[in-house]
């Protein structure tokens, strides 16, 4: 997929992981998703994990993934404001990309 105006791909420290976040249109308030994705044989990228406030924009999730049950229930996580709750989770898929993406490959 080509990243558009407002989605952008991004190459992660984990080996053939990339970041991809994506943010609405303004005005806010704004819905974003951020995912950490794995790459696999054919040129295949699952979601490993995923940040979103898709539900509501003040309620900020974290879903992990498994490669045999695939997406997870969330974790509800609280924060003042979008921009924040963006910012932490660009960070971690960042920061956290190899811990993630060794974890689902054992899932």
């Amino acid at each position: 997929m080509v990243a558009t105006q407002r989605e952008v791909v991004y190459e992660v420290d984990a080996a053939k992981a990339r970041g991809r976040y994506r943010r609405s249109e303004p005005p806010p308030p704004y819905t974003y998703a951020i995912t950490l994705e794995v790459e696999e044989e054919g040129d295949v990228w699952p979601t490993v994990r995923l940040w979103d406030n898709a539900d509501d924009v003040n309620e900020h999730h974290v879903h992990e993934y498994t490669r045999q049950d695939g997406k997870q229930m969330p974790l509800v996580r609280h924060f003042d404001s979008v921009n924040g709750a963006m910012a932490v989770a660009n960070a971690e898929c960042r920061e956290k990309a190899a811990e993630i993406v060794r974890h689902w490959w054992e899932s």
